[in-house]
């Protein structure tokens, strides 16, 4: 098959179908891959990608639409398993598939072998390579070796990196840089994915766990477990520090308080001694500040809290197994996984020293990769002044006047607008104590507006939630 054809092949449809078993999985067996195969072609896909010899052989009786074919096989002197040798390539020849593909990664292959005498091996018998790649240079590698095509098969499976899903950029770099067509591959799992990539420019998209692995999608189903036995909570706003210990159940059984202490060390000595005294297994922190929920750096914060930036929230620090996000984002959290608002479109307003805001839908916190959070609190609000100057505790006195109390009231309906035009939530819940102050809560009462169950505990609770109920 010459690559034109198998081009106009992918136009008809450009998602491919693997159907490949995990390890030791019931379902490896030919007949049993085969008519997994066949179910995706009946649904109108028109190429599939094997693995293994009596597999291919299995479906080629029952179809003759282009096979991507490999084979995995370990070797003891490399990390190359898939189609790693001639061995591999000579049967994949004799098998007939229409296209071979390989690893075309820059690691040793086994046997002193090389990716270009694989490559010249398979043109000669006038068959397709798809290399295998998981980077930008092992695809220029390639290309330059004679490649017919480029998969990204194996980007996140090497020590090039490891995307939390699939790599869309490494496509759009691809598709800028590579002269010959690039197929994606690797964790799509939903359309949405499916669709971006072709966007950007593949020409096709292998799916294979999500369409024919059923230990694949049962993993991905399955409900991720949170810490088991007692957890703490820290809670850390601009005047106070609270500790909070949780059952597994998540019901608050001890809360411990102190005006927040101003040297950093300072405070985490304090928390860790709570962790320690309480003999909880894990920790979770909400946190005015912006937290990288990768490594718990607190890397931005205002000065509502002193000697913040630099905070590091760890199982190093703390001593248990830790997770760490900005207060808003928290307490958003908190409240997506109490039973009224699982599964809705939940927005937080937390109206305490500062300003916190914090979005869910679908089971995601809406945050940056470094968890910047939605800063409702910079936005200037009715009169020009931020909403955190307006609403913040910090800016108004202990006993407002009924001057800021009118302000404050304007500023907080246009939160709310504000917050409804930007998300479409199906709740906006408020929380914080001046949120749940006796002059602003009585307007807590319009559809779609409410008033935290969680009370003045929105944070700590929002804290716990962090560990009992593990956020993607």
């Amino acid at each position: 098959m010459r690559l034109t054809e198998l081009l106009d092949v992918l136009k008809k449809c450009p998602l491919i179908a693997s159907a490949q078993a995990s390890p030791n999985s019931p379902v490896d067996h030919p007949i049993t891959l085969s008519q997994l195969a066949l179910a995706s072609l009946g649904q109108g896909v028109t190429a599939l990608r094997l693995q293994g010899i009596d597999n291919i052989r299995e479906v080629r009786k029952h179809t003759q639409s282009p096979v991507i074919g490999l084979i995995k096989q370990d070797y003891s002197d490399s990390s190359v398993y898939i189609t790693a040798t001639r061995t591999e390539v000579e049967s994949l020849l004799d098998a007939g598939v229409e296209v071979i593909a390989l690893d075309a990664t820059l690691r040793t292959r086994p046997n002193g072998e090389t990716l270009k005498e694989l490559i010249d091996l398979i043109h000669q018998h006038k068959t397709l390579v798809l290399a295998d790649i998981d980077s930008l240079e092992s695809a220029e590698v390639a290309v330059n070796l004679g490649a017919d095509m480029i998969s990204t098969t194996l980007s996140g499976y090497t020590s090039a990196g490891m995307p939390s899903g699939p790599d869309l950029e490494l496509v759009r770099t691809l598709v800028k840089t590579i002269k010959v067509p690039v197929i994606a591959e690797g964790r799509y799992t939903q359309r949405w994915e499916v669709e971006s990539a072709l966007r950007i420019g593949a020409v096709a998209v292998v799916v294979g766990g999500a369409l024919n692995d059923p230990v694949k999608t049962t993993q991905m189903l399955m409900p991720r477990t949170g810490a088991t036995g007692s957890v703490g909570a820290v809670d850390i706003g601009g005047t106070w520090m609270r500790f909070g210990v949780f059952s597994s159940d998540w019901q608050l059984q001890h809360l411990e308080r102190m005006p927040v202490l101003e040297a950093r060390q300072d405070r985490l000595d304090w928390i860790r001694s709570q962790v320690k005294n309480s003999s909880v297994s894990a920790v979770g922190v909400s946190t005015g500040g912006t937290v990288d929920p990768n490594t718990g750096e607190l890397w931005e914060a205002k000065a509502l809290i002193p000697d913040h930036v630099g905070s590091i929230f760890s199982e190093e620090t703390l001593g248990v197994p830790t997770m760490a996000l900005n207060d808003g984002l928290a307490s958003a959290w908190g409240h997506a996984c109490l039973p009224q608002y699982a599964g809705k479109r939940v927005a937080t307003l937390a109206l305490g020293t500062g300003v916190g805001c914090g979005f869910v839908a679908n089971g995601s916190i809406l945050m940056g990769k470094r968890g910047e959070y939605p800063r409702l609190n910079d936005m200037p609000g009715p009169g020009g002044k931020t909403f955190e100057e307006m609403l913040g505790g910090a800016a108004l006195s202990p006993d407002p006047t009924a001057n800021q109390m009118a302000a404050a009231l304007q500023a907080f309906l246009q939160a709310g607008i504000v917050l409804q035009e930007m998300y479409f939530p199906d709740q906006i819940v408020v929380c914080g104590a001046v949120g749940l102050s006796k002059w602003l809560s009585m307007y807590l009462q319009s559809p779609g507006l409410s008033a935290s169950p969680f009370g003045l505990d929105a944070g700590i609770y929002g804290a716990a939630a962090l560990m009992l109920y593990p956020p993607q």
